[in-house]
């Protein structure tokens, strides 16, 4: 199946559609529609906050949030005509700790993206949710699309609730009270539609239940990866003569320094200098300009560097910590340097 384009199909969520026994019309769908891209099987790795797809060329210790409050993850927002273009749709073979395996997810074409996942953002209904949907891929007899936020209106539910253009929702909840004698027992249910198309994902907050004061959204979110630009410095004495010791190179916030280092081709070669005892290789870097940049040291590394505080380990050193960006400048291969 290919993706093709098609016309924008578009619901404006008045309050009238949450009301049980009122309807709501929309506009005919394009005889052109869009079908599920094809499903190919990627390796992601997942965390509770958000699941990210590093390139070939960056490696991570572990996936690292976006809820340690030291950075806004909303200045790593995209506009919304340039999510429409990078979201699409995944499926794992493998079950994972996140879905069960061949189940489609939300993913960016892109692997300068990642997607984020936001849960529990309440909307009342009353007034209406003041956004409109977009259908980008569809017309499958299972379902399966693809549905974006098209617009969000200034001033209504939906922004007040945080939801931006560009958003997929993926879940839809509410909370249900029930009764009995003098005991009353409440619920949340929760109906899915992630990579649902238009009638799906409008069935899911229009009817689900209609007589819902606020529902509870999940929404995937694209944003940009944050990214470091280092300023990598060899000794003079080995380079040829002619030959730059600088190499300028980009890294992604959460690399290993040790391994983005070498995955970029800068050589750590340094014979006179000790092994490092945690990875056994020659991984001491001068962090001359971003160490706010980095990780804090643990306590062991403290007491090696004590005398050396510009030094680090390498392969203990974490850039763009807490999702940071920025610009930082390392030296390597410490003893063959002069100065």
């Amino acid at each position: 199946m290919t993706r093709t384009k098609c016309s924008v199909i578009t619901l404006i969520i008045c309050s009238e559609i949450f009301r049980r026994g009122h309807g709501f019309s929309l506009s005919p769908p394009s005889a052109d529609r869009n079908v599920l891209p094809v499903l190919g099987q990627r390796d992601r790795a997942f965390s509770r906050t958000a699941r990210f797809a590093a390139r070939a060329d960056a490696d991570f210790d572990t996936a690292r949030g976006l809820t340690d409050g030291v950075v806004d993850a909303n200045r790593y927002n995209i506009p919304m005509e340039e999510a429409a273009e990078m979201w699409t749709v995944s499926v794992k073979a493998e079950a994972s700790a996140a879905r069960a395996g061949g189940t489609p997810y939300m993913d960016s074409k892109s692997k300068d993206h990642f997607v984020d996942d936001l849960d529990g953002l309440a909307v009342t209904r009353a007034g209406g949710l003041g956004m409109e949907l977009t259908e980008l891929a569809g017309g499958r007899d299972d379902g399966y699309g693809l549905t974006i936020v098209s617009d969000v209106y200034e001033g209504g539910n939906a922004a007040a609730a945080g939801i931006l253009a560009g958003d997929s929702i993926a879940a839809v909840a509410v909370t249900t009270t029930t009764r009995e004698g003098n005991t009353m027992e409440e619920t949340m249910e929760t109906r899915e539609c992630e990579c649902r198309d238009f009638d799906t994902t409008i069935d899911a907050l229009g009817t689900f239940p209609g007589d819902a004061d606020v529902v509870f959204l999940s929404v995937r979110r694209l944003r940009r990866w944050p990214k470091i630009q280092v300023r990598v410095e060899y000794p003079p004495s080995q380079c040829a003569e002619g030959v730059d010791n600088v190499k300028q190179i980009e890294l992604f916030a959460g690399e290993n320094l040790q391994r983005a280092l070498l995955n970029r081709g800068i050589i750590m070669d340094d014979p006179e200098a000790p092994k490092c005892d945690y990875c056994g290789n020659k991984c001491v870097v001068s962090v001359r300009l971003g160490q706010k940049l980095c990780n804090p040291m643990g306590i062991t590394e403290s007491k090696l560097m004590k005398r050396n505080p510009r030094c680090r380990l390498a392969c203990k050193t974490t850039v763009g910590f807490n999702m940071q960006e920025g610009d930082m400048a390392l030296r390597v291969n410490l003893r063959q340097w002069k100065d």
